[in-house]
């Protein structure tokens, strides 16, 4: 099996089924195209069964910890001893014959686990990655990079530079490092956390001052433990699922990650992030019988890799990856949808009732004043008349939004968020600019909508539009009156990596006070427009949706007018979770805002919602209130971020065969 992600399987319905010369030298030669027996499982290529290419001659190379291919002599590879060994960098050829080494003058082997090569500015490099620690209390750990030098026997070399690094959440074990050159960084993957969690640090720092790594976040498509595999790990001596090694090709477009039993192999899109390319869906290549596999590196042809382990004279193999690039790629996007509570602007827009959110200068008038008196509902008057919607209190309002946002994808946001109540564009774009300027989202797309307050539906997106977009107005012939209380169905039409479409619907549906009826006819017109479009169109719908798990459970709501259309994402992951929106009148929870997909019903890709994926972005402090409920935004005392919790999903995208 690959990767770790769980399959659900649906009620089919229409729209997914439409209608149908020295005793050793010898030795090394003839094992040259050996295959290592135990290697190709049930299932695997061939091709792709390691080979072992001969063994490690140097006896000083006693634990391989890590291996790099050099960068100035083809045919050659180089490879370093773990921990409390001696500072030395050894060249080998890919039989695994000894050519030389050199000692790295003024650095300590404390426990290097890794190392890379890479080019810069046309100047061949090494790094050596000092970042083993299997008690977890190094306060910093060590990069050295050193211009690689000719092949020699017993010759010294110096640092180029170093980098003294410590991790944002304190020390850890790691043994997985590579060089992402193309975005002039070093990624960590750490050993020993469930799931591993890959960090980046500058791969030439500007000065030499300690720094610190960004978290970007978890790597799922490693197969994880069971919790027995970790309660009798020592026992059994077998951590099968610690990542030991990873390296980046030359053309920055395929990636390895090793761990004691195998290999997983990785691609990467153009212009896609390495995070998001290693939570895509890998090929594994068994290592078979081969024992403490710790050290990686690709060779020179791009799409072969060199393994070797921490024993002394270990057999070296190659593996051959060429057919696994012909593998279905996977591509992901992750949606979010929010509800901000209220993402207004202090200027008085003409046509909505905005008068609650202005400065407090702006309200100490006869009309004003007069205006908000009107108001029957007590708290809704005393907003009016006495709510200081200043400027500080709206930069603050964006910066909570804003970290909401950056709590997913290792803090690089969603693809694609559908916003509810929101102002207008103006508004939305101030939280792109000013807060979200480093992640890449194209101009907010709003459409002004007939509601009265003017809380309108919104997208942001890293993916650019296919085409303009639409606002679908909401039609109540039976409920006149009640139109100005209604928002329509904004549509929007994205270009994926691949070259396909994704559509997305962000909705704000009737309010659970107004007749059910409404809501109903809201998720018909939704149903409608989904029907509307092109068969090579996969589909989302994120927003508010105001239905009660109460109303839910007495009329069948989603049973009838959602799930014959849709995947719901909280009914295949989320388990756990009780609701978006907590009703504090009954103490009921409820699903307010929902995911909704629709996958292509033809087109070049298969897609699903990744189960393990739904959740929400709901882990910061100023989201949760004392009794762990979600905390509304309060400009008088600044806290709280909105009274809904943001809720997430991933779409992954596969090639048809």
């Amino acid at each position: 099996m690959f990767g770790c992600h769980r399959v659900i399987l649906l009620p089919l319905n229409p729209r997914y089924c439409p209608p149908m010369s020295s005793k050793p030298k010898l030795l090394r030669c003839l094992t040259l195209l050996l295959l290592i027996a135990a290697c190709a499982e049930p299932g695997q290529p061939a091709a792709h069964a390691p080979v072992v290419t001969g063994r490690l001659e140097n006896s000083q190379i006693r634990e391989a910890s890590g291996l790099a291919r050099s960068q100035r002599n083809p045919g050659i590879l180089w490879i370093i001893n773990d921990g409390d060994a001696k500072e030395l960098v050894h060249a080998v050829d890919h039989a695994g014959a000894r050519l030389g080494e050199f000692d790295l003058k003024k650095s300590k082997n404390k426990d290097w686990e890794d190392m890379a090569s890479f080019r810069l500015n046309d100047v061949a490099y090494l790094l050596i990655a000092d970042v083993g620690d299997n008690n977890a209390k190094r306060q910093y750990r060590t990069l050295y990079v050193v211009e690689e030098p000719q092949v020699a026997k017993k010759q010294k070399a110096k640092i180029a530079w170093r980098l003294d690094f410590s991790y944002p959440d304190g020390p850890r074990d790691a043994e997985s490092v590579a060089v992402d050159v193309e975005n002039q960084r070093v990624l960590i993957l750490s050993k020993r956390d469930i799931p591993p969690l890959l960090y980046e640090v500058p791969l030439r720092p500007e000065s030499g001052d300690r720094i610190t790594a960004t978290l970007l976040g978890p790597v799922v498509s490693l197969p994880q433990p069971r919790r027995q595999d970790v309660e009798f790990a020592v026992a059994r001596n077998t951590w099968h699922w610690q990542p030991t090694g990873m390296d980046i090709s030359q053309d920055n477009l395929a990636a390895v990650i090793m761990t004691y039993p195998a290999v997983y192999y990785y691609e990467r899109h153009p212009g896609q992030d390495w995070f998001e390319a290693l939570n895509g869906k890998p090929r594994r290549i068994s290592l078979g019988n081969f024992k403490n596999a710790e050290a990686i590196a690709f060779g020179d042809e791009q799409r072969t890799v060199f393994v070797t382990g921490e024993n002394k004279h270990s057999r070296l193999l190659r593996i051959d990856l060429n057919g696994a690039a012909q593998e279905p790629r996977t591509a992901s996007a992750t949606i979010m949808s929010f509800n901000v509570q209220n993402l207004f602007d202090n200027a008085d827009d003409p046509g909505k009732d905005d008068k609650a959110y202005l400065a407090i200068q702006s309200k100490q008038n006869d009309a004003h004043i007069a205006e908000c008196s009107q108001i029957e509902v007590e708290s809704w008057r005393n907003e009016c008349l006495h709510l200081d919607w200043s400027d500080d209190v709206i930069d603050f309002k964006l910066s909570v939004l804003a970290a909401a946002i950056r709590q997913v994808n290792g803090g690089r946001g969603a693809d694609v968020i559908a916003f509810q109540e929101v102002e207008n564009q103006a508004i939305l774009d101030r939280l792109r600019t000013e807060h979200l300027a480093d992640l890449g989202y194209e101009p907010a797309i709003l459409i002004d909508g007939t509601d009265l307050r003017g809380i309108d539906v919104a997208f942001l997106s890293k993916l650019p539009l296919a085409e303009p977009p639409i606002l679908h107005p909401f039609d109540l012939p039976n409920y006149p009156v009640r139109r100005g209380d209604t928002r329509g169905v904004l549509q929007a039409t994205f270009v994926l990596p691949d070259g396909s479409y994704l559509t997305g619907f962000s909705v704000h549906f009737p309010a659970p006070f107004h007749p059910i009826e409404m809501r109903v006819l809201a998720y018909e017109h939704l149903a409608d427009l989904l029907d509307d479009l092109p068969d090579t169109h996969h589909a989302f719908a994120a927003g508010d949706f105001n239905t009660t798990s109460k109303e839910d459970a007495e009329t069948g709501l989603l049973d009838k007018y959602a799930r014959p259309h849709w995947i719901i994402a909280h009914d295949i992951g989320c388990e756990s979770c009780k609701g978006s929106y907590f009703y504090h009148r009954d103490s009921t929870w409820s699903f307010l805002d929902m995911i909704l997909f629709a996958p292509a019903r033809g087109g070049k890709a298969t897609s699903q919602i990744r189960a393990d994926s739904v959740g929400f972005a709901n882990q910061l402090p100023a989201q949760r209130s004392a009794d762990d409920t979600p905390q509304p935004f309060r400009a008088a005392e600044r806290t709280g971020v909105s009274d809904h919790w943001p809720i997430i999903a991933t779409i992954e995208f596969t090639e048809k065969q």
